[in-house]
């Protein structure tokens, strides 16, 4: 009887854990600031990893993403290519049925990706170090938050 006690103890003690983790993280993207800038550093699992580095004038390959939402996690794919002379990106997010269409520009260990919609525009900032990724969004100017991920070269 006494181990029942303990493992429902254990459950209910991570249940309170991860609600309040969640709030937690909930509360610090819904308090980020609305314009995205590019940071000076790489994060790892949230950690400072050493300064950005310049990227590619042709960033062309494909990374793998985690982009942090007020209530979730979203694993996504970036597709970065070039056609005709023009590079391009395609971002694939697990949830979502339709690829999303980006424009790519390059600016020293900045890489923004864009999406202009009437709704309000979607914008990206990533910086690496090595095959490690990191960066900032926003929707509008209304909805912003942090993502990490890695090069799959």
């Amino acid at each position: 009887m006494r181990s029942y006690s303990a493992i429902l103890l254990c459950g209910v003690v991570a249940a309170v854990a991860t609600g309040t983790a969640s709030a937690q993280t909930g509360s610090r993207v819904a308090s980020a600031p609305t314009s995205a800038a590019p940071a000076s550093v790489v994060l790892l699992n949230g950690r400072p990893i050493g300064p950005a580095e310049p990227w590619s004038a042709k960033p062309v390959g494909s990374y793998d993403l985690v982009i942090v939402l007020p209530q979730s996690m979203s694993p996504a794919t970036l597709t970065i290519s070039e056609t005709a002379g023009k590079l391009g990106a395609i971002l694939f997010l697990l949830e979502q049925p339709h690829p999303i269409p980006m424009d790519v520009a390059v600016n020293g260990t900045d890489l923004v990706l864009t999406l202009n919609r009437p709704e309000g525009p979607i914008t990206i900032h990533m910086q690496r170090r090595g095959t490690n990724l990191s960066g900032n969004w926003t929707i509008g100017a209304d909805e912003s938050g942090t993502l990490e991920g890695k090069a799959t070269l």
